[in-house]
């Protein structure tokens, strides 16, 4: 039977979804084990770049490391794009309800779209539009009737959203120059040394706690691995498939994917909005797949 890769790409880009929504998830558990929020951060990236350093090694199809013009453009990706938006985004949390975080990120997908049309040239198909309509009104009604936030950190939340859309358009231009464990491992490195230089000349007054127990460190270890580097690595080998377009479609699973895990996990309500919002978004990605698994091997992007 012929291998039909857009498929292949459409379910990447899922399972890297449901990584991405874990991490508040593992987040939590690191933060209840007295972990700041950079603490946390440094942890996830420094363990998910040795990770990567050791499967690249092991890895029978290891190749040499990029030129220095390419390694930078890698590193960049991490150290700022990577960096910025992780950092924001659990810092915003803090101080404002999931719920409204999750609609505000939802934008997302609409900017990638956006900047891939007028940086890239790649027009957004009727199936494209349709599916982004359908999955932003579902993140909507799923994240239920949004609760208080202070405006810093709704602000703080918008810049996650566009500094995400970059990262991922510029993503699909620099990461098919390289094989995919030598992109990843160059893009953790980056994360990890701006948070390394965060830990030591951030003002006192920001927390820089690790996990105090086994347990925290667990937490940690899953969401570098879990949430981190198979999501990272899923992302950006399911985009070469597909492209920005209908990666950023597929990607508004990740809201309902946090949400699903809030209430297995956390003892979050199951409510029927969140039930109804789930379907959208769900129906969405499953519309894409169903056209995806009807086109030829080759999609434009």
């Amino acid at each position: 039977m012929r291998k039909n890769p857009n498929l292949l790409g459409v379910i990447l880009i899922f399972v890297s979804s449901i990584g991405f929504g874990l991490s508040p998830t593992f987040a939590n558990f690191a933060y209840d084990s007295g972990a700041s929020v950079v603490g946390t951060l440094l942890a996830r990236f420094s363990v998910a770049t040795l990770l990567m350093l050791v499967v690249r090694k092991v890895s029978s199809q290891e190749t040499s490391w990029p030129k220095p013009i390419l390694f930078f453009k890698l590193y960049l990706l991490g150290a700022c794009g990577y960096f910025l938006a992780t950092l924001l985004y659990f810092t915003a949390l803090k101080n404002i309800d999931s719920g409204l975080a999750i609609v505000i990120v939802s934008c997302g997908p609409v900017i990638v779209v956006l900047l891939s049309w007028w940086l890239l040239g790649t027009k957004p198909s009727r199936i494209i539009i349709i599916c982004l309509v359908s999955t932003f009104v579902g993140v909507v009604i799923a994240a239920g009737q949004v609760g208080s936030g202070d405006t810093f950190s709704v602000v703080m939340v918008l810049i996650v959203a566009v500094v995400y859309s970059f990262y991922v358009v510029f993503s699909s231009q620099v990461l098919p120059k390289v094989d995919l464990l030598t992109g990843v491992s160059i893009v953790m490195f980056g994360a990890a040394s701006s948070f390394a230089i965060y830990y030591f000349v951030a003002p006192s007054s920001v927390p820089m706690d690790f996990p105090g127990t086994t347990n925290g460190w667990v937490s940690v270890l899953l969401l570098a691995v879990v949430a981190t580097v198979i999501p990272t690595a899923s992302l950006y080998a399911g985009m070469k498939l597909i492209g920005t377009g209908k990666t950023a479609v597929i990607q508004t699973f990740e809201p309902v994917s946090s949400i699903i895990a809030g209430v297995i996990f956390l003892g979050e309500p199951l409510t029927t909005p969140r039930i109804i919002g789930a379907i959208f978004v769900i129906g969405a990605v499953g519309l894409l797949a169903a056209s995806e698994s009807r086109n030829g091997a080759s999609i434009p992007h």
